[in-house]
């Protein structure tokens, strides 16, 4: 059992492993701001000793050489990371949901055509799905007819004022897991349309996108979207299936497997395929600015296994 520990113990258990505390004062400070799980236990993997000649044992021992400022600074470039990878999956976020009510509004113009079945998939296989979507859909237009506690006072604003709720304005109020599901059940032209509506905003010569791609895109921004909206941490994490884009990776120029393992770099390479190029040239030239910071500022074996472990050197 874990029992609790004071901030001095929790320095003191951290020197008697090896790890070198240059100012206490400030780290007590750090600990006290950030707690111990979330920095220690969090990011302390890459300067754990693993020589067996070193440590035989196996034992929670950190490198020599290994700092409590190393640990805080791989904690500060993962958040900044966080930060930088959220912005750019909520502007895809807004991309599909822009494009998929545009689409399937501009295909079915009729009010309330979105709670129409026979707008969607006939493929048995959708029929469960679909029925969610268009349950979840039908909730949001009668939430706003709630007398007390509306959940969102703008739906009850556009329908006095329209006396409609269109689907271009309910899709802000849908998750990203329910536009994967929803871009999943539509036809198959329409999934198409919305594909090559992404290739042609990237504007990167000779990329095309099919909708199973797309399809697999979303796959992967979903769970990352959340890791980095939970805080949780971000750079080691990888998806356990590998991504069917060996198609989509030869067309982004990059080499085999750098796209299709899941990592956190198969996402930022992913993202090249569905954002604007002047914006993906901005987030890409924040995220080498932020790994040339980190690099500075570790040693070079941990620097290459936390590069390794987010899949920007495999």
């Amino acid at each position: 059992m874990k029992s609790f520990a004071t901030h001095d113990e929790q320095l003191a258990i951290l020197k008697s492993r090896g790890l070198l505390i240059d100012d206490e004062a400030a780290a007590k400070r750090v600990l006290s701001r950030d707690n111990y799980y979330a920095l220690i236990d969090g990011y302390k993997e890459p300067f754990l000793e693993r020589d067996e000649l070193k440590n035989p044992y196996g034992e929670e021992l950190y490198e020599q050489g290994s700092r409590f400022g190393h640990i805080l600074a791989l904690y500060q470039f993962d958040r900044k990371l966080r930060m930088l990878v959220l912005g750019e999956l909520l502007k895809f976020e807004r991309s599909i949901k822009s494009k998929l009510a545009y689409r399937f509004s501009e295909r079915f113009p009729d009010v309330d055509s979105f709670l129409e079945s026979a707008n969607y998939s006939a493929d048995k296989a959708h029929f469960h799905e679909r029925d969610r979507i268009t349950a979840t859909l039908n909730n949001l237009i009668e939430s706003h007819k709630k007398r007390h506690r509306v959940r969102y006072p703008e739906l009850r604003e556009f329908y006095e004022k329209h006396k409609n709720l269109p689907l271009w304005v309910l899709v802000n109020f849908l998750s990203l897991g329910q536009i994967t599901n929803f871009y999943t059940v539509i036809d198959q032209d329409l999934r198409a349309r919305i594909a090559q509506d992404f290739a042609d905003d990237t504007g990167v010569h000779g990329i095309s996108l099919s909708a199973k791609e797309l399809d697999e895109i979303l796959s992967i921004a979903f769970p990352f979207r959340n890791k980095a909206a939970h805080e949780e941490v971000l750079y080691p994490f990888r998806l356990r299936s590998p991504l069917e884009l060996s198609r989509l990776e030869s067309e982004l120029h990059q080499d085999k497997g750098s796209v299709t393992n899941g990592t956190t770099a198969s996402l930022i390479k992913l993202l090249k395929a569905v954002s604007p190029p002047e914006e993906y040239e901005a987030f890409t030239r924040d995220l080498l600015e932020l790994i040339r910071s980190l690099e500075e500022a570790l040693p070079e074996g941990p620097y290459v296994r936390v590069m390794s472990e987010a899949g920007f050197r495999e």
